[in-house]
């Protein structure tokens, strides 16, 4: 695991049920961020104890997901954050994402938008690869449904492979260039001649 040494905990009086009291509203958002802290959270619930990685995120993009007419997800592209009509601004973001009341112990919300502007929380279940984040690793994430939890992510940038398996790192390899393969290239920005006036 990543070298997490702080922890948090809080009692849930309900059922433990996330996918039905938080993740089970939206289609979900989709961003970017920096890790700024990592921190193991124990959830205990009516009926089991769930243990967490909470990631709290430096945001530097978020859209809400949106489908095509196929139901298929539009990719997201960074560098159009604020241009288009699903960016979400922070306050919009956390209105949606925000984990429910009484989940969170006020001095950690505290480290947190709106207190502290563009900086949100996301949580992984412990066993998952999120164990092997580190602090400033930067992700690509999206979440289920419109809630906290992390549906999925991967690794924006080499550097971040450091400590991996070598299968870790081409599967992250792989998502990096799936990605830069969504984005256009200085040379196809170019105004010009189309493709077709130049056939014989």
């Amino acid at each position: 695991a990543a070298s997490i040494s702080e922890s948090s905990s809080s009692d849930y009086k309900k059922p433990w049920r996330p996918e039905e009291d938080f993740c089970s509203e939206g289609l979900g958002v989709e961003g970017e961020g920096k890790i700024v802290a990592l921190r193991f959270h124990t959830a205990t619930a009516k009926d089991k104890v769930e243990r967490y990685i909470a990631a709290v995120l430096e945001v530097s993009c978020a859209f809400q997901v949106e489908l095509d007419k196929y139901g298929v997800a539009l990719p997201i592209d960074p560098k159009q954050y604020m241009k288009t009509s699903n960016s979400l601004d922070f306050d919009r973001l956390h209105a949606i994402i925000a984990p429910p009341e009484g989940l969170l112990s006020k001095p950690l919300l505290q480290r947190l938008h709106p207190e502290v502007p563009g900086v949100f929380e996301f949580w992984a279940l412990a066993t998952s690869e999120a164990r092997h984040f580190n602090l400033y690793d930067e992700l690509h994430f999206k979440t289920q449904g419109d809630s906290f939890f992390f549906n999925r992510f991967f690794h924006t940038k080499l550097g971040d492979f450091h400590g991996k398996e070598g299968g870790q790192v081409m599967t992250e390899m792989s998502k990096i260039s799936d990605r830069l393969g969504e984005t256009s290239l200085p040379q196809d920005e170019v105004e010009g001649c189309d493709s077709d006036e130049w056939s014989d």
